[in-house]
């Protein structure tokens, strides 16, 4: 734990909290570079599922622009902040062995929003928004968004939203895809631990060769493609201790004990 990132464990689901409050949770170099770190951690101490979450009634409002101007600011430390921070935090996520959940409560602008986008789910509360706002200031999306966006609510809609900055409300997101569930503010918390505890309690190898395939089949050039890596994954998996563990506890009808391997 750091002052700028809390970290918390239940039910094999560490959560991930910026607690940058005063700013909105504005994110800066070390507190991306502190979520990395923690990301990374998660591959070998029992995680099975992370929540990437922000204190104080947001998600994060962007980049810090104040400790941006303060360190210098200069173009060229733009870009070593975006080469040697930012981008290897943002590809942690997807190269994480376990599913990752944004929890957007309140505002998620900028890199922020790009920070959610980059998870492979995100669940929103009623209050939760979305906004690719680098427009505003004369700036194109720099967290991934270019890329992520288009995936997930088509090229139009991706557009659009980052040639306006334009703020997309909860329900909104849902509808369109961005958000994979909504859930009331009041019971935010409890709700996502919930949902992520239910990820968590599946088979171990299953969610990390799975969210491996889905997203290494996004770039295949043939259906073809995807088919031969699902049987690969399939035969290691079957191979595996928790490949017979699954057939034995449905044919004895009782709950699986996984192993993770």
């Amino acid at each position: 734990m750091t002052d700028t990132l809390l970290i918390s464990k239940a039910d094999n689901v560490t959560t991930l909290t910026l607690n940058r409050p005063a700013v909105r949770n504005a994110v800066d170099q070390p507190t991306m570079d502190a979520l990395r770190a923690a990301i990374e951690a998660c591959e070998h101490d029992g995680t099975r599922c992370i929540v990437i979450a922000g204190a104080g009634g947001a998600f994060s409002s962007g980049a810090d622009i104040m400790a941006a101007l303060q360190s210098g600011g200069t173009p060229n430390d733009v870009y070593r902040v975006l080469t040697e921070s930012y981008g290897p935090t943002l590809l942690s996520i997807r190269q994480s062995s376990w599913p990752v959940i944004a929890a957007v409560d309140g505002v998620a602008a900028g890199i922020g929003s790009d920070l959610a986008l980059a998870c492979d789910l995100r669940l929103v509360s009623s209050r939760g928004r979305f906004s690719e706002i680098f427009i505003k200031v004369g700036l194109i999306p720099d967290g991934g968004g270019t890329y992520s966006l288009p995936r997930l609510i088509g090229l139009g809609r991706a557009m659009e939203l980052m040639l306006t900055g334009a703020m997309v409300e909860a329900e909104r997101a849902l509808a369109w895809g961005m958000a994979n569930a909504v859930f009331d503010e009041a019971n935010f918390a409890n709700d996502v631990q919930a949902y992520a505890a239910t990820i968590a309690a599946q088979a171990p190898l299953a969610l990390t060769r799975g969210k491996q395939a889905m997203l290494a089949a996004q770039n295949d050039q043939s259906f073809a493609d995807a088919l031969r890596r699902e049987a690969e994954f399939q035969r290691e998996i079957f191979n595996s201790e928790d490949g017979f563990e699954g057939f034995q506890a449905f044919l004895q009808k009782r709950p699986p004990v996984w192993k993770g391997r």
